[in-house]
């Protein structure tokens, strides 16, 4: 299978009157369509970035979030609602609804630290931003 990866430009959310923008690292395009979301994550922010990319992945639309840390790939089937060891093919539609929208732009700014580390900032490190 040939996925396509691209850095993912984001999407802004409106939430309550306030606009949130939330990105994963990439997107995984099969035949132009969004197959998955990929981010990045430190052992110590996995769980949250997990939860964000399955909210996330489904307002997207796509099948998989993907998770890859230092030790690990995580890979969540928005199809089947569970963890899966790889990811097929076929296409499946994917709806979010409003619960994973609060959620995404919630746990986003979460895992998204302020000092900027590395870029990815997908870590709970609780540093000023002036170190």
């Amino acid at each position: 299978m040939k996925i396509e990866f691209v850095e993912d430009d984001g999407v802004v959310i409106e939430l309550d009157g306030r606009s949130h923008y939330i990105r994963a690292s990439y997107l995984g395009f099969k035949d132009r369509k969004v197959l998955l979301c990929l981010d990045f994550s430190s052992p110590a922010a996995s769980e949250p970035v997990k939860t964000f990319l399955k909210s996330y992945s489904r307002i997207r639309g796509a099948r998989y979030a993907v998770l890859i840390g230092r030790d690990c790939r995580w890979i969540y089937d928005n199809h089947l609602m569970r963890e899966v060891d790889e990811i097929e093919e076929r296409a499946v539609e994917i709806r979010a609804d409003e619960k994973d929208y609060r959620i995404a732009a919630a746990f986003y700014a979460l895992i998204h630290c302020e000092c900027g580390d590395a870029d990815e900032g997908n870590r709970v490190c609780g540093l000023p931003r002036e170190r």
